[in-house]
């Protein structure tokens, strides 16, 4: 089935940052998420999570905070789900609150940068990534989500440096890889950034989001002819000519010195398939976010600086807390793989 691609909060979210920055099983190692018995619901709110079912995950997570309101884990997974569901505040507010029970752990520093990004905070991510480096200093998924962040800043030299730091203790990694050869395209030498991804789209692990990230370093590289190849492997021939079109205005944007890698100007650069917005006035594509479940109702609460903690009515953001993101923006040629 054709499709278009999908959806995600700026261009440079990164190939990976959702499947690199998510709390996935190996992600979470020293944290025991889903320990005890194999139906318990942080059991089974991380395996609905990993499969992408944030709702379920979220409801089954709440149901582990009720049953046990000093734990981490079970506000971490909370976070992970309202980040999952597009809801970043809620997101935000129990995953500070997670890191302030549990300072500078990594594994909690590593969800919360996953969620600042998400929001289009990349300062605050790369804040919390650099703390946890200090910790980690090795850790892939850390320096993966820190080239996603300078990169974000439009701090693209760094980010590069970051990910072939990561290179160097592996080689192969695929999300390394797939954010470098984005990153080289986007800072003014998409030749090197083809070559990367030209290789990645014939791995097992590649999908329509990273051959739509090679369609647009082609069409930055003016070479429309191969992006137009590519695109048609997923996309309509309407969409694709569209798709074109936008390529043109991005490169006229880099040819007049405009950075298409920040949030803001992420937003001219990353369209979905359809009407192009001419350069001088990018705007952010909307989409439809998902609702999380309804909370229940609050009781017994003990107030923290984060948010309020009920005894059986779940987690309650604090007023005044993060602030959710403006309208994430339609990808056209990227997205989290």
């Amino acid at each position: 089935m054709r499709h278009r691609f999908k959806p995600c909060p700026g261009i440079l979210a990164g190939l990976a940052a959702a499947s690199i920055l998510s709390a996935c099983s190996s992600g979470f190692g020293g944290f025991g998420v889903g320990g005890g018995g194999g139906a318990s619901p942080t059991r089974l709110a991380e395996r609905s999570a990993d499969a992408g079912d944030f709702q379920t995950a979220a409801t089954l997570y709440q149901q582990a905070f009720d049953r046990d309101p000093n734990s981490v884990e079970a506000l971490v997974g909370l976070g992970r789900a309202y980040a999952g569901l597009g809801q970043f505040s809620r997101a935000g507010q129990a995953l500070t609150e997670a890191n302030r029970r549990r300072p500078r752990d990594p594994d909690v520093l590593l969800e919360l940068a996953r969620t600042e990004l998400g929001a289009g905070r990349p300062q605050a991510a790369l804040a919390n990534l650099d703390v946890a480096l200090a910790r980690r200093p090795n850790d892939i998924r850390l320096l993966t989500g820190r080239g996603i962040a300078l990169d974000r800043l439009n701090r693209h030299s760094e980010a590069q440096a970051t990910y072939r730091t990561g290179l160097q203790h592996d080689p192969t990694d695929f999300a390394l890889l797939s954010n470098l050869g984005l990153s080289l395209g986007l800072s003014g030498q998409p030749t090197a950034g083809i070559t990367i991804l030209k290789e990645l789209v014939r791995d097992p692990a590649a999908t329509s989001n990273t051959r739509g990230n090679l369609a647009l370093l082609l069409g930055l590289a003016g070479r429309e002819k191969e992006a137009r190849s590519v695109l048609a492997t997923d996309l309509s021939a309407s969409d694709v000519s569209n798709n074109l079109a936008y390529y043109r205005e991005l490169r006229t944007m880099l040819a007049n010195g405009r950075p298409i890698g920040s949030f803001e100007s992420a937003a001219a650069g990353s369209r979905p398939a359809g009407k192009a917005v001419p350069a001088s006035a990018p705007k952010p594509a909307k989409t439809v976010i998902p609702e999380t479940p309804t909370a229940p109702a609050v009781t017994t609460e003990i107030t923290s600086a984060a948010g309020t903690v009920t005894a059986s009515g779940g987690f309650s953001p604090a007023a005044g807390g993060v602030t959710d993101p403006p309208s994430p923006v339609g990808i056209a040629a990227g997205g989290p793989q």
